[in-house]
């Protein structure tokens, strides 16, 4: 009988609480897997994602959000002097010293390498030295024409989206979620879920909170972000300043504790990011939104105008912000039709089952090439 191939899914430790993008693509992938033996790397006491999934437990914790050094040097014994797989998938942001010691242990070892950059790097420039794999895929098809455009082959990239489960809407969390935040019942409430340091995203919904406002005068505005350092930190005070005038129908509630239920409350997500550093390209919020059919309002000539039946604004246009929140508001029909157009393109494009073929495929094809 022929050996099933075994894959080793190489990221952050795949464990609780999924609030890391990059976790949330090999979890959800590695779960759906069928045609190969799926091990991912995850705690000593993290619960199992799949009983046909392996569970490789070299990571003491789950730990904050960049790996320890310790933590690194447990996942490069393990690539160097763990058991043998047919292929190793890379999953995580590229970086120079991941980068390096990773083509180190792929040159020692001679395994196959799939790699999925699971957030842009800082700067496309000279970006192809930092790409290792064999393939390389990419969440969208912005990021693989600008790695291309700064030299990484075309040929050796594909384009597969992140895939994401169906999020049902209850109402009763919903309505717990709007209370946690000190939000009315019943009034329109906008949610912003982006970050606070690298994009213009919370500037932008911050500045057209006066316009949306004056039209939409019970409206309610929740920042839904984590404050990950001390420079978030202060960009929340900042825009905690800038809204002070407003501060009645504003929140600022950081990290909550059940955020696709504060989305399914919201009548739009406007998430006007133009930066997407430290996030996948369509970050998991955004589909969340989508799948709970609450419109999401994104920039154009970025990768989220790739999510399709989202409503697109040009970026930096405040005022385009504006007037697509305060349509929504407005016209019940219009959101449910945009809700319902973005709810069933997710399901389609994003289907685990869906993604996980077209990484099978990809990882068949390589290692019958080793």
């Amino acid at each position: 009988m022929e050996r099933t191939p075994r894959v080793l899914l190489v990221s952050k430790p795949i464990a609780p609480p999924y609030t890391d993008g990059s976790v949330c693509i090999v979890r959800d992938l590695a779960g759906s897997l069928q045609s190969v033996s799926a091990t991912v790397l995850t705690t000593t006491d993290a619960p199992a994602i799949s009983s046909h999934v392996r569970h490789a437990r070299i990571y003491a914790r789950r730990g904050s959000y960049s790996p320890a050094l310790s933590a690194n040097a447990r996942v490069l014994r393990h690539l160097l002097l763990g058991p043998h797989y047919d292929l190793w998938h890379f999953v995580f942001a590229p970086n120079p010293l991941s980068s390096i010691a990773a083509h180190s242990c792929r040159a020692l070892r001679k395994v196959p390498v799939l790699q999925t950059v699971a957030s842009r790097p800082r700067s496309f420039a000279r970006s192809a030295n930092l790409l290792f794999g064999d393939r390389v895929v990419t969440l969208s098809r912005f990021t693989a024409d600008r790695l291309t455009a700064h030299g990484f082959p075309p040929s050796r990239i594909e384009v597969i989206p992140p895939p994401i489960h169906d999020v049902e809407r209850n109402a009763d969390q919903a309505a717990r979620a709007r209370a946690q935040a000190k939000v009315p019942p019943g009034v329109p409430l906008f949610v912003y879920a982006g970050d606070l340091e690298f994009s213009q995203g919370a500037r932008m919904v911050a500045d057209a909170i006066p316009a949306v406002l004056e039209s939409v005068h019970d409206a309610f505005f929740v920042f839904a972000c984590r404050t990950k350092t001390e420079r978030a930190r202060r960009a929340r005070a900042v825009l905690q300043n800038k809204v002070a005038r407003y501060a009645d129908h504003v929140r600022f509630a950081g990290e909550v504790p059940d955020l696709p239920a504060l989305i399914a409350a919201a009548t739009a997500a406007p998430f006007p990011v133009d930066d997407l550093y430290g996030k996948v390209d369509l970050p998991y919020a955004v589909l969340e939104a989508c799948l709970l059919q609450v419109p999401v309002i994104v920039p154009s000539r970025t990768p989220l105008e790739e999510i399709d039946g989202a409503m697109v604004i040009e970026p930096e246009d405040t005022q385009a912000l504006a007037r697509a929140c305060i349509d929504v508001a407005r016209d019940d029909s219009l959101r449910r039709a945009v809700g319902t157009r973005q709810r069933a393109r997710v399901l389609e494009v994003h289907a685990p089952g869906r993604i996980a073929r077209a990484y099978e495929e990809l990882y068949l094809d390589l290692i019958s090439r080793a």
